[in-house]
């Protein structure tokens, strides 16, 4: 098995440990029932912009409203350095490739998650006044999308 196939394979079962304690619905849950992989794009897109770090969800999501070639995403990633799964939110080309406003090198990263329709995004910031983190933020997400098959409206699937 090759490297990345290798993070990629930790990734799943990490989420799938996480949505198996969480019973519930909740960000592991709906990730592991909704997510996916998703490869680096490289080169990057001459517009990218690298933000501040640790700061993923505003990068993303402030990207994602501007910009129409786009698509915003939530999830994991793994990094091969740090061998530890990290919420993260990234955005993805038209062809399903992660665009990432954070990391300034993505070329061995495993991303699993969901990418969601632009005005979805917007709504939810725009009813949050600018909060970021759609799945993190349990509080929000339970709120807003009680029975959790309402967000399969909101989830884009037809990106290669």
């Amino acid at each position: 098995m090759d490297f990345a196939a290798e993070l990629r394979e930790e990734l799943v079962s990490f989420v799938k440990q996480l949505a198996e304690v969480e019973k519930a619905f909740g960000f592991s849950t709906t990730l592991f029932k909704y997510g996916r992989h998703f490869s680096p794009r490289s080169p990057k897109p001459n517009w990218l912009r690298i933000g501040e770090q640790r700061n993923c969800f505003s990068n993303a999501t402030n990207a994602a409203v501007k910009r129409s070639d786009v698509f915003y995403a939530e999830g994991y990633v793994l990094e091969p350095e740090l061998q530890i799964p990290v919420q993260h939110a990234w955005l993805l080309d038209a062809s399903g490739a992660v665009v990432d406003p954070t990391y300034a090198d993505t070329t061995d990263h495993a991303n699993f998650g969901i990418a969601f329709r632009r005005d979805f995004v917007v709504d939810i910031l725009t009813n949050t006044k600018g909060q970021a983190g759609l799945l993190v933020n349990l509080h929000l997400l339970r709120r807003t999308y009680r029975d959790p098959a309402l967000l399969e409206d909101v989830i884009i699937r037809g990106i290669a």
